[in-house]
């Protein structure tokens, strides 16, 4: 079949990013409570992480899984991941220990970031066997802190020749009709949704969006995060779905 797509356009998903922090570095990229990030300040902090997660042993095609709530962080780590080429995996923080082992151990993810209010939730070496690098958002037991690891001084690797082929995201289902199957979803899939949604709702620089739904779920991941990151605007994070405090 011959389909229609949109060309020129990004090989990748960080290249996506970065070329709104040339376009716009000043600009707010990121509102969480009292935090205000530009898109320079964004880029910076996920080279930093990147680079420290590199010195950690985490590469290109590596799958780490993001047990993450709706935090400015989610959205550091998923840059970081896409900086370095390794595979981001978020999952729903409604996950419990059970099914984010299955997850952890049916991709083969080597690392896992987790909010460390969720830590208790972590599965053990024998539920998956080749998790060998725990972070937490904020200190957890038997967990490196994120807060170093964005303090580190590590220059992160050269950046990868990205394919667009490659796969950027690995978004699992909900699994009610048996085990959750993992979608996924390359550089390619992620940039021509972005493209779909700039285009059909007219996004620009400068626009806002309010991160309502979980950061995890493709709405929040692509129709939120990526393509405001993208078209130049703001990301405004609601930590949790209350329709009081949302309005």
């Amino acid at each position: 079949r011959v389909l229609r797509c949109f060309h020129p356009r990004p090989a990748s998903v960080w290249a996506m990013f970065i070329a709104s922090v040339t376009r716009t570095p000043d600009a707010e990229a990121v509102v969480a409570d009292e935090l205000r990030l530009s898109f320079a300040q964004c880029a910076a902090s996920a080279e930093r992480l990147a680079g420290s997660l590199a010195a950690h042993g985490i590469g290109r095609g590596d799958r780490v899984v993001m047990f993450i709530d709706n935090r400015a962080e989610f959205i550091t780590v998923l840059l970081a991941l896409q900086r370095l080429g390794a595979i981001a995996v978020p999952v729903g923080v409604r996950e419990q220990r059970p099914g984010l082992a299955y997850i952890a151990r049916q991709c083969g993810a080597v690392a896992i970031v987790v909010d460390g209010s969720l830590a208790n939730r972590l599965p053990d070496a024998g539920e998956a066997a080749d998790l060998r690098l725990r972070i937490s958002v904020g200190t957890a037991p038997g967990c490196i802190d994120l807060a170093g690891l964005l303090a580190g001084d590590h220059a992160p690797p050269p950046l990868p020749e990205f394919e667009e082929a490659e796969v950027a995201v690995i978004l699992y289902t909900s699994g009610t009709t048996g085990s959750p199957k993992g979608a996924m979803l390359t550089h390619r899939n992620i940039v021509h949704s972005v493209l779909h949604y700039q285009a059909c709702m007219g996004l620009k620089a400068g626009d806002r969006a309010a991160l309502a739904v979980p950061a995890s779920h493709v709405t929040g991941l692509i129709a939120v995060i990526l393509s405001l990151l993208h078209v130049g605007g703001t990301v405004v994070v609601v930590p949790a779905f209350k329709a009081d405090s949302f309005i």
